[in-house]
């Protein structure tokens, strides 16, 4: 039997990247096109969020959305939730799940309405082989996205896929058992861990597929048993496992011919409505005007200098707020703005469709979060450059954030955690003063102490704002011709 497998495809459905309008040789409509008809499909979950085209059609309520018309296209059997699939509660679920032809699975999805598409595992049985198949995802949709899941909860993942696999004869009976998880590998602390795949591989599973990461992990086997791996993101590339009856599983990532061809079900399903011409001509409208450039240069020249993008955003969030203090974080490939703005270029800077946070903090409790970004560059042998332990194994520059509303130096002389050596919020060192107190805006995500900032869980008077940070950027292009801010107080010494 062949298994083909993708996850974190944030709806990147057409063979586009949005950045133009030029053909990619990516997209779920290409990747699919080369899935045989008698092969099982399985999707391990994200595509609510992350795209404008998702974008895109839930602003303007278009249902179902296009890349669940893509996963029946493609006669996808299995989908597994993403953590982003929560992001817009649990009609939004529910909707979307409803529009899918594939079994739903998620053994640790808890539904109090008792209206959900969503069961604990499913069987397969093709070539006189009988596959078990049970889900999971990440533990941490109940910290991100605890005020957006009324009538769901998301049980322990380990002690859920611990529960579906004893005592049950299907699971017993099967020739090969296999897991999807939508999260990844990760030596983490905490009551709640984000990452929990080296505690599912030893649960007896035979494949274990992983997500979340958004990383390539070519299949390698844990302990000589468990087959795993994870098949990036953005619907750029792809897993195909073979199992055979007697012999262990073997698997490969496969990434798509630069010449491609859509299959004629995809064909069928683009020239149905184009709704790729249709969000090209959306994301090509000015938006707006900067009376100069809002930059975000190279990674390490931003994390030096600063960047006037970031100050911009950090701002917008201020004015949106009562903070006294913002961090904001951009994403991975710099992206700068200026003359005349589209919205495709607002939304290839804040892909996110991220809202708003504030806190209570204390000067201990920022600098302890700022220790966090300080540790993004290092100095070695005269040359400034990417920590390499600051997100090993994975493309975290999003976890890098930048400041505003204080005075801050990083010397990276000192061992990292001493980094922050200089703390000014309104003429008061807050190193001197650590227990004085102040109001900061993070968004969404980082609130919930994702990243290394376990620091923000444990703030007071933690406060939601329901402002989309893509609209509230939008929004304020459309007031006028946008001014770049003046910099931020910071310096970076070594």
């Amino acid at each position: 039997m062949d298994i083909f497998y993708t996850s974190d495809t944030h709806s990147y459905v057409y063979p586009t990247d949005y950045v133009s309008r030029e053909e990619k040789a990516a997209g779920y409509m290409v990747l699919s096109s080369s899935f045989p008809d008698d092969a099982l499909k399985i999707d391990g979950g994200d595509v609510l969020q992350g795209s404008p085209l998702v974008r895109y059609e839930m602003k303007n309520g278009i249902h179902p959305l296009t890349a669940a018309k893509a996963f029946n296209a493609a006669c996808l059997d299995v989908f597994v939730p993403g953590n982003h699939d929560f992001d817009f509660g649990y009609d939004v679920f529910r909707g979307f799940t409803e529009s899918l032809n594939a079994d739903v699975v998620c053994a640790n999805l808890e539904d109090s309405r008792g209206m959900l598409k969503v069961r604990p595992y499913t069987v397969a049985e093709k070539g006189g082989l009988k596959i078990f198949i049970t889900g999971a995802v990440t533990d941490y949709v109940g910290v991100w996205d605890k005020d957006k899941i009324t009538g769901m909860k998301i049980n322990d993942c380990v002690e859920a896929l611990k529960a579906i696999l004893k005592n049950n004869p299907d699971a017993a009976d099967a020739d090969f058992r296999i897991c999807v998880y939508h999260g990844g590998f990760g030596n983490e602390s905490g009551i709640i861990k984000e990452n929990r795949a080296d505690e599912i591989a030893q649960l007896g599973f035979d494949v274990l597929l992983t997500a979340h990461q958004h990383q390539v992990i070519r299949p390698y086997r844990i302990n000589d048993k468990v087959l795993t791996l994870q098949a990036g993101s953005k619907a750029s590339c792809f897993a195909h496992i073979i199992l055979e009856k007697g012999k262990a599983p073997a698997a490969e990532i496969i990434y798509p011919e630069k010449r491609f061809s859509l299959s004629s079900r995809m064909l069928a399903l683009r020239n149905s409505d184009r709704r790729d011409e249709e969000l090209d001509e959306f994301l090509d409208q000015k938006a707006g005007k900067v009376d100069g450039v809002l930059e975000d240069r190279s990674r390490v020249y931003s994390f030096i200098h600063g960047s006037s993008l970031a100050d911009y955003i950090n701002d917008l969030q201020l004015a949106l707020t009562d903070a006294d203090v913002s961090a904001a974080s951009l994403f991975n490939a710099p992206v700068s703005l200026s003359s005349d703005i589209t919205m495709r270029k607002i939304l290839q800077v804040y892909p996110f469709s991220n809202t708003l946070v504030t806190a209570d903090i204390t000067g201990k409790q920022l600098k302890k979060a700022m220790e966090r970004s300080a540790s993004f560059v290092d100095y070695i042998d005269g040359q400034y450059v990417e920590a390499s332990d600051f997100s090993p194994g994975k493309d975290e520059r999003y976890n890098y954030d930048f400041y505003r509303g204080i005075a801050y130096t990083f010397d990276l002389s000192k061992p990292k955690g001493e980094r922050v050596t200089r703390l000014i919020w309104k003429d008061t060192d807050l190193i001197e003063n650590p227990d004085r107190k102040m109001r900061i805006v993070l968004n969404s995500y980082r609130a919930s102490g994702t990243g290394g900032y376990d620091i923000y869980r444990d703030l007071e008077n933690t406060k939601a704002i329901s402002i989309d940070i893509q609209d509230a950027l939008i929004a304020s292009f459309e007031k006028g011709c946008v001014k770049v801010p003046c910099k931020t107080d910071f310096s970076v010494k070594i």
